[in-house]
């Protein structure tokens, strides 16, 4: 009987650690977060050009939302362009719009991005989306290389966040 006792502490001890460990992959970035900053830039081989910084306007529907069961919202309720030639000078008013994205925890405070099940990319545009978190603070990093990845061309949004709740 004691022999049964034991058995049963140590399957539910085996039990309990795997599921706080499987709860917590992603504890760093479940909730929500606000945004603060927006940079677009570009960079050309080896130069970076129309470097462009928003710090306004961000409201309450500019965030992103991360769950415990590997999605992700995103709301906006601005359009931003880069400083180039031909592209509006101001953030443009939009209704709000949220996309529901997928990510996966690699570790060490990142987080990769995705769209699930998305359709072949026929345009040969590489694209990546990766979460930095360090304490209550976040970078999202979307890049667009062009055509390739080694076409020296990147198209870079950096999103910053501040966690607004747990």
């Amino acid at each position: 009987m004691k022999l049964y006792y034991t058995s049963v502490f140590i399957i539910a001890l085996a039990i309990s650690f795997a599921s706080c460990k499987k709860a917590s992959t992603n504890s760093l970035v479940i909730g929500k977060w606000h945004e603060t900053k927006l940079r677009l830039y570009e960079v050309d081989s080896s130069k970076t050009i129309y470097d462009t910084t928003y710090l306004a306007p961000f409201t309450n529907l500019d965030y992103v939302q991360f769950t415990s069961n590997g999605t992700c919202y995103f709301s906006a309720d601005h359009y931003f362009y880069p400083n180039y030639w031909g592209y509006p000078t101001a953030p443009q008013a939009i209704p709000q719009s949220i996309d529901t994205i997928a990510y996966n925890n690699a570790g060490n405070g990142k987080y990769i991005i995705f769209t699930p099940n998305q359709p072949v990319n026929f345009s040969g545009f590489v694209m990546t989306d990766t979460a930095f978190v360090t304490g209550n603070t976040m970078r999202i990093q979307f890049i667009n290389y062009g055509i390739s990845k080694t076409s020296g061309y990147e198209s870079i949004t950096d999103s910053y966040y501040e966690r607004s709740t747990p």
